[in-house]
This record gives structure tokens, sequence and C-alpha cells, in this order.
């Protein structure tokens, strides 16, 4: 496979910091939310988080 260059690798990058980001801001939440914590289920917050993990993990695949 050819490395990835310029236009490309920089989405490829920005991909990448989008699943991270979302993924840190799902588990940020479920560390500090107490309904969260305590349950073990996700609250409405963390449900909305860890979709946008999903989408931005789909799009970086795509």
């Amino acid at each position: 496979m050819a490395e990835r260059t310029g236009l490309v690798r920089a989405q490829h990058r920005a991909g990448e910091a989008a699943v991270q980001t979302a993924y840190s801001a799902f588990i940020r939440h479920t560390q500090e939310c107490p309904p969260c914590r305590k349950t073990g289920a996700d609250c409405a917050s963390a449900a909305g988080l860890r979709q946008a993990y999903r989408d931005a993990k789909e799009a970086v695949a795509a």
C-alpha cells in the first residue's frame, strides 16, 4: 500500500483526531457522571457521546 501523503494524510489525521476526541469525551463523561458510574449503564448524555464516537469511527473507515 502506498504511503499517504499531502491532503489524504491530513484528512486521515483529522479523522483519527476526531475519533480520539469523541472517545475521550465519552470516557471522561462516564468517569464523572454519578448515574453512569453507579449503574454501569449510559445516561442520555453518555449515549449521545457514544454515538458520536461510533459515527467518527465509521467516518474514518469510509
